[in-house]
């Protein structure tokens, strides 16, 4: 058995929460992980290499991480792709990191840096910028992002970029701010 020792890098620490000289209680490569819900599946997660640790509940994936999501019924919604990620088994959140794409069945692509999968709400999440691309040509940029896991319910915050859709801009028309419930920094659209 061979072990190598090396430096990380502070931000990934923090993202991995892994304690410093601790070895993982379980390692595993090229394997798959199935996610239920009530003995449905939500989601199938494929990886190049995982490292458990048991006593913090914590499941890393450092190798090229493949999410396919299914919905109450168990259809397929979406994919998520991203190069590493952790899994809080006590939250039951999934984080992805670096290069993550999600690609919605329903021809919506989310790009972004971070993401958070919440099994337990069935969202995404992200405060990082993102792009988002339409079958219709829409592609849209932001900081901040929510939806639901199909990506057909979605809010992105300091909203940009250009869109094919007829979009009322007239302050008359929007509903008052109490009743308004949502929030947007800045809206530009070309």
């Amino acid at each position: 058995m061979l072990f190598a020792w090396g430096c990380q890098n502070n931000v990934e620490n923090k993202i991995t929460q892994t304690p410093e000289n601790e070895l993982p209680d379980q390692e595993t490569w090229n394997s798959t992980l199935i996610a239920t819900s009530e003995g449905t599946t939500s989601a199938i997660i494929e990886f190049g290499h995982m490292e458990r640790y048991n006593e913090q509940q914590l499941i890393l994936f450092d190798q090229n991480i493949e999410v396919d999501f299914f919905d109450d019924q168990g259809n397929h919604t979406s994919k998520l792709t991203s190069n590493k990620g952790r899994m809080d088994e006590k939250s039951n959140i999934i984080t992805a990191y670096e290069n993550v794409v999600v690609v919605s069945d329903s021809g919506i692509n989310l790009y972004t840096e971070k993401l958070w999968w919440d099994n337990n709400r069935e969202k995404v999440i992200t405060d990082q910028f993102v792009t988002i691309t339409t079958n219709e040509n829409d592609t849209l940029h932001g900081v901040g992002f929510e939806s639901d896991q199909t990506l057909s319910n979605w809010m992105i915050k300091d909203l940009r970029g250009k869109t094919s859709k007829t979009i009322d801009l007239n302050l008359e028309n929007r509903p008052s701010p109490e009743s308004d419930t949502t929030q947007t920094d800045t809206t530009t659209i070309e």
